[in-house]
């Protein structure tokens, strides 16, 4: 998982002006616990939306970047390995919203509270 979040904080960052907004949060749900990574980047056309989980599909707007197209289908693979279920919302030139939803774990200790980081 920690692969995972790192390959959707990249991109985030990656597809990011300087000067722009990457947001990740992490909260309890009544399925479990919910991760979102957003900001406010070049976002994805709604046509590509479909496709960007597909092995070695690369975006028009994605192709001048670094990597093979790879990362996505990794993140969606790993993610549905963990039980777990992983979206996005987008708009071009106002960014993108990839949320993670996975079950927690059945033990009885007391949640501990995470910092919500901001860059």
């Amino acid at each position: 998982m920690r692969q995972a979040f790192a390959n959707l904080i990249d991109n985030a960052v990656k597809y990011t002006e300087p000067g722009g907004t990457v947001e990740i949060g992490c909260n309890r749900v009544a399925e479990g616990v919910r991760v979102t990574i957003r900001d406010n980047g070049i976002g994805i056309p709604l046509a590509e939306q479909c496709r960007i989980w597909d092995r070695l599909y690369r975006g028009d707007k994605s192709r001048s970047q670094r990597g093979l197209g790879l990362g996505l289908s990794l993140v969606k693979a790993v993610v549905e390995a963990h039980a777990g279920m992983i979206t996005v919302r987008s708009e071009t030139g106002k960014g993108s919203e990839f949320t993670v939803l996975l079950a927690a774990a059945h033990d009885t200790a007391k949640p501990v509270a995470q910092p919500v980081a901001t860059m």
